[in-house]
């Protein structure tokens, strides 16, 4: 590493844990990286995972609590193949959500739902 590479990396690294302190360097994930190896700037990349992240956490945090509000238990058998993914569930509205939920509780307990 050159020592331009090196004042870059740690000027990136200084900007970054004051933007998240409470970020852990390691949890970082490779396609971070690999964006700030191509130029982009650490704190930057990051800020727009930790964006996604959160949105896909609070998407399916209101599938749990739908699920919760009328779960009447487990039934015991999984059907076999999920009608969607977590992944598309995640990018759907709350409008869809309701729409479909009937099909995503049971793509909940189907094989290939969290794939």
């Amino acid at each position: 590493m050159s020592e331009t590479e090196k004042t870059r990396f740690d000027l990136e690294i200084e900007e970054f844990t004051e933007r998240f302190p409470d970020a852990d360097l390691d949890g970082i994930p490779e396609h971070v990286w690999r964006k700030v190896k191509d130029g982009e700037k650490l704190a930057d990349v990051y800020a727009v995972y930790a964006g996604e992240k959160q949105k896909a956490e609070e998407q399916a945090k209101l599938v749990n609590e739908l699920n919760a509000c009328s779960s009447s238990g487990g039934i015991g058998t999984r059907p076999a193949k999920a009608v969607y993914t977590a992944k598309e569930v995640a990018s759907m509205s709350a409008g869809a959500i309701r729409e479909n939920y009937d099909d995503i509780i049971e793509s909940m307990k189907a094989k290939g739902f969290y794939a």
